[in-house]
C-alpha cells in the first residue's frame, strides 16, 4: 500500500505547532447562566428602567452580561440592551456614557456594550 506523503500534516507532528496548542485555555470557564436567571435579571433591570433610572438600567445590562448562557439566555439579553439603549434620548447619551466611562469599572462596561452594538 503506497503512502501520499502530500496529504500528511506534519505540523501535528511538530510539538511547537498550533495545531497541538489547547484552545480551550483561551477562553475562560464560566459557571453556565440559564434562560431563567436571564429573564429574572432583564426584569429588575427594566423595571429600573420603568423607574426612570436609564443608566443604573444600562449599567446593570452591561455589567451582567450572561456569557456563560446559551442563545436563548443571550437573545433575551440583547433584547434587553436594546430596549434599554432605544428608551435613552440622544441628548442624553453622550453625558450618561461619560459618566459610566468615569466610574469605576466604566471603561469594562463600555466594553461589553461596544459589544452589543
Amino acid at each position: 500500500m503506497a503512502v501520499n506523503w502530500r496529504t500528511i500534516n506534519i505540523d501535528i507532528l511538530d510539538p511547537e505547532s498550533s495545531a497541538n496548542f489547547d484552545i480551550t485555555s483561551l477562553t475562560p470557564s464560566l459557571p453556565p447562566i440559564s434562560t431563567a436567571e436571564v429573564q429574572s435579571l432583564s426584569s429588575k433591570i427594566k423595571q429600573s428602567l420603568r423607574g426612570g433610572d436609564a443608566e443604573g438600567a444600562l449599567r446593570g445590562a452591561l455589567e451582567n452580561a450572561p456569557y456563560g448562557g446559551d442563545s436563548g439566555a443571550k437573545e433575551v439579553h440583547l433584547a434587553t440592551v436594546v430596549e434599554i439603549l432605544q428608551s435613552i434620548k440622544q441628548s442624553d447619551m453622550s453625558p450618561m456614557l461619560g459618566r459610566i466611562y468615569s466610574s469605576e469599572g466604566g471603561t469594562e462596561a463600555l466594553d461589553v456594550l461596544m459589544k452589543y452594538l
